[in-house]
This record gives structure tokens, C-alpha cells and sequence, in this order.
């Protein structure tokens, strides 16, 4: 894939994630704050086991270079 594709991919799966918490937190009496907090959550899940992949594949490529 292109880094345009790589782009457009990224930009629909976060404008996906933010409607989906915007519309779990809208019908409640809360604050942007929340919004905030919980968007920050569900990012931190997400990014976690890409950042654990990711050194385990560099890892493994490194390794098989030697």
C-alpha cells in the first residue's frame, strides 16, 4: 500500500472511533472531558499491542539477519 492509502485508512479509522465515543458519551450529562478521557483509553488500547508487534517483528528481523 501507498502511504497515501496508509493515510486515508487511518484518517476513516479514527473519524469512525470518534463518532462511535461521541455518540457513547453524548446521550450522557458529560463533559468534552470525558469524551477526552475516553478516547484516550481506547487509543492506548489500540496503540499498546501495535507497539508490542512491532518490536517483536523488528526483533525477529533482526535476528534472522545475523
Amino acid at each position: 500500500m501507498k502511504k497515501m492509502d496508509w493515510f486515508f485508512s487511518l484518517f476513516l479509522i479514527i473519524a469512525g472511533l470518534t463518532c462511535l465515543l461521541f455518540s457513547a458519551t453524548g446521550f450522557g450529562h458529560e463533559s468534552i472531558l470525558a469524551f477526552g478521557r475516553t478516547f484516550f483509553k481506547v487509543c492506548m488500547w489500540f496503540i499498546c499491542p501495535v507497539i508490542i508487534f512491532v518490536c517483536l517483528s523488528l526483533w525477529v528481523n533482526f535476528r534472522n539477519k545475523k
